[in-house]
């Protein structure tokens, strides 16, 4: 038969990199997010400071659209990490959504109350203010095209523009800021703010569906020819939000949108569609990482000038798109791709063998997707090559459309890296289905539906018989994780208010177990829960099910598909290319997976920064207790890689709820699911509670397991969490005030890490918050951070 020269198989996509094509530094413009902060706190510092923040959207001090997300705090949380500036969104003052039309001169006076107060020394330089919101739909319904409603806007908007300026002489404005490009009025907007002297600093409108994928570069050229002829300087561009449900979260789709904003050389922040303080998707907890943050921490890792990248299929949605960088100071080069459905090969030329050497090695990582909510650890390298530099053919194979890959390049012949282990994948809704429902999710004709790999996922497994049986093959018998991505909602849709954890009864070629499944967003915010499972070569059986032999389960599931990774020696190596330098060292962000001590070589000494940045040296001769989630040491400049592993350590001492010493209005809560039956509640302003701690001195990791499940008032999409705060003093020191960020119901716990000092002997730490109630608190756990 002859080869099929049209094939996939035959001919794999191809997308290239030209090194010597650059176009200036590149902008991590594509690393912002609407409401991705919601407190100071929430992401932690652990999470942002990896990540080049350029823009955040919020909302002004003491807004009512939502009960988190105020500029200040916002403000307070980049001027830690980064240049960053807040684009405040002046119309999130009001409650409704849609925003009451209450007249443009209620609307002026309502800035009056608010502008001012925002102006303080520590927010200086680090504002920018927005003025309407989506105005082709809100208020106006500019999208009608109405030669009158273009003239009521522009008159709103040169009147809005005189008052802020006069209230906040300096404070950059940005607008039109319209749900979508809009060519038909955006002629008619810039010739009036010209002529008027009301042309924003910042240019800004939406990119929110799929097919802006295909069409912002378009949009983007059209606007600047836009600004040519009408003689007006360029302005920079401020997507404000951009992406869909179906895209955030996942790096294969975040790799386009990042592709298209850095060819044209915007500025972007990601939707806010489901919870603040998850930066839109990348922090399912304050200080866990999923696939989506190990993207962003990639992409703002890129140093140097953008290299050309010409893709198989410019502008098509959920294709092979891509960027790359070349940075000739640090000898170092990166590319990062996603979308591709097939095999591919990145053809990358460009780099001069004066300069680098005849040879240069590239080594592949893959960054999965983890689901909304599930944690993941850093990036998988999975293959390298060593190559004529000039002129490197790195191929892809087997890839997940889902996942990003990011390839780093270096002069010569690199250090061989380990092997991946072996991994396989299985969809729900290919499996053998008994008493539930395929549904189709988040895709290109519903961009706002949420990812589902492979795009459907199995729901409604809430009859006695549902079950889903997938039939496996592994290459070798042993031992494997077992990856299932679920999601469940406490009930709410699909059977009666169950605010607590599900589960489903597990079982592995005849052997039951049950598997718990901690609560999730809603019923399509995937998270991940992980199995161990021993498998024999060749074929399995797994099956998932609402009942078994062993009894039924409680609560209800969805499942999207599992996963099984051949499970090996816990070891993970972190490549200097994945640190961050600093002046004087770099920065490795090691990821734990639980709690616990870990033997850490690559370097004699370190320095930990805590969750909220104390800076404690660390002996690297004894273990470290890393807390679940990331972990930010700083080295000295030669350290080239540092490998982690799990080591023996003092057993961390455990206070319990009831326990502690409780005062004022705290008191002592049943609850079933807490470890020891007991929760520690709140009764309004005065309540305390203290535990006791023997220690043997200096620095100690306090966890504090918590649940909050406070909510605002209801949205129309967004879920309004809202941040419990907690005052610890330690030894009659108070040590700051500790943001608690909502759990999803009172029933499922999460822990907040805290560096605190002990002194040798007794001490007392208290709990408490005079300004109301904080979230309940389960346990404490306690152990020396170096011992």
């Amino acid at each position: 038969m002859p080869l099929d020269t049209n094939s996939s198989e035959a001919r794999p996509a191809r997308i290239r990199v030209d090194f010597t094509a650059t176009a200036g530094p590149v902008l991590h413009g594509a690393a912002g997010s609407l409401y991705g902060v919601s407190e100071d706190g929430v992401p932690g510092d652990e999470l942002l400071d990896a990540l080049d923040i350029t823009t955040l959207a919020v909302k002004p001090d003491g807004g009512a659209q939502h009960p988190n997300g105020d500029a200040s705090p916002a403000v307070a949380a980049l001027r830690r990490n980064g240049p960053g500036l807040a684009f405040v969104y002046l119309q999130d003052l009001f409650a409704a959504w849609p925003y009451e039309d209450v007249g443009i001169d209620v609307y002026h006076e309502r800035l009056f109350a608010v502008v001012p107060p925002m102006l303080t020394e520590a927010n200086a330089g680090r504002l920018v203010f927005v003025p309407f919101n989506e105005p082709d739909w809100i208020w106006y319904a500019l999208s009608e095209n109405d030669p009158s409603k273009f003239d009521r806007f522009l008159a709103d908007w040169i009147t809005t523009v005189q008052l802020l300026r006069g209230l906040a002489p300096g404070v950059p404005i940005a607008g039109p800021n319209e749900a979508k490009y809009h060519p038909e009025f955006l002629p008619h907007f810039l010739r009036r703010a010209r002529d008027t002297g009301t042309l924003p600093e910042w240019m800004a409108w939406h990119e929110l569906s799929p097919d802006s994928l295909a069409e912002h570069r378009g949009h983007h050229r059209a606007y600047r020819e836009l600004e040519r002829s009408l003689g007006i300087e360029p302005l920079p561009v401020n997507i404000d939000e951009y992406g869909g449900n179906r895209d955030l979260s996942v790096p294969g789709r975040l790799a386009q949108w990042a592709a298209a904003f850095e060819d044209t050389g915007v500025h972007a922040d990601m939707a806010y569609w489901t919870a603040a303080g998850s930066y839109s998707g990348a922090a399912p907890q304050p200080n866990i990482p999923n696939g989506a943050w190990w993207f962003l921490k990639a992409y703002s890792g890129m140093t140097g000038d953008l290299a050309r990248v010409t893709p198989p299929e410019p502008d098509t949605v959920d294709s092979l798109q891509g960027l790359a960088t070349v940075d000739a100071d640090r000898m170092d080069a990166r590319i990062l791709v996603g979308g591709a459905d097939g095999d591919f090969t990145i053809e990358a030329v460009g780099l001069d063998p004066r300069v680098w050497g005849e040879v240069a090695t590239a080594t592949v990582h893959r960054i999965d997707w983890s689901g909304y909510e599930g944690a993941a650890g850093p990036p998988l390298p999975l293959a390298q090559v060593t190559g004529p530099a000039a002129k490197l053919e790195i191929p892809v194979a087997d890839p997940d459309p889902m996942a990003a890959y990011w390839v780093t390049v270096a002069p010569g012949t690199a250090k061989a890296i380990e092997p991946a282990p072996w991994k396989g994948r299985w969809e729900a809704e290919a499996a053998r289905i008994t008493s539930g429902t395929v549904h189709r999710q988040g895709r290109t004709a519903d961009g706002n539906g949420f990812a589902a790999s492979g795009d459907y996922d199995v729901t409604e497994l809430n009859t006695n018989d549902s079950a889903v049986e997938f039939a496996v093959e592994v290459p070798e018998a042993g031992e494997y994780d077992l990856a299932i991505f679920y999601a469940h909602m406490y009930g709410r849709g699909h059977e009666p208010i169950d605010p607590q954890p599900a589960e489903q009864v597990l079982t592995v070629n005849g052997a039951e177990r049950f598997v718990r499944y901690p609560t999730t967003m809603n019923w399509q915010h995937r998270s991940v829960a992980t199995e161990p499972v021993r498998l024999r070569a060749g074929a399995n059986t797994i099956r998932l099910s609402k009942s078994g032999a062993i009894g039924t389960a409680s609560g209800e599931a969805t499942l999207d598909k599992i996963e099984l990774t051949e499970r090996r020696p816990d070891r993970t190596v972190y490549e200097g290319a994945l640190a961050r330098p600093v002046e004087g060292g770099r920065v490795f962000d090691l990821y734990a997976g639980v709690d616990g001590y870990h033997r850490i070589e690559g370097a004699a000494s370190a320095v930990l920064a805590g969750p909220q940045n104390q800076h404690v040296p660390v002996d690297l001769t004894r273990p470290v207790f890393l807390h679940r989630g990331v972990n930010r040491l700083r080295t000295g400049p030669d350290a080239e890689r540092l490998t982690v592993t799990p080591a023996e350590g003092p057993e961390p001492v455990e206070v319990l709820a009831q326990e502690a010493t409780r005062s004022g209005g705290s008191c002592l809560v049943v609850n079933d699911f807490a470890v020891g039956g007991h929760v520690i509640g709140w009764n309004g302003r005065g309540a305390a509670a203290s535990i006791a701690v023997e220690a043997a001195g200096g620095p100690h990791a306090l966890l504090v397991h918590y649940a909050n499940d406070e909510r605002g008032k209801s949205h129309e999409y967004n879920i309004d969490v809202v941040t419990l705060h907690c005052d610890l003093t330690v030894n009659g020191a108070k040590t700051g005030r500790h943001p608690m960020r909502g759990t999803w119901t009172w029933n499922d716990f999460w822990t907040y890490p805290v560096i605190v000092e002990l002194r040798k002997g007794a001490n007392t730490i208290v709990f408490d918050n005079p300004d109301g109630p904080t979230a309940d608190l389960e346990r404490f756990r306690i152990a020396p951070l170096n011992p």
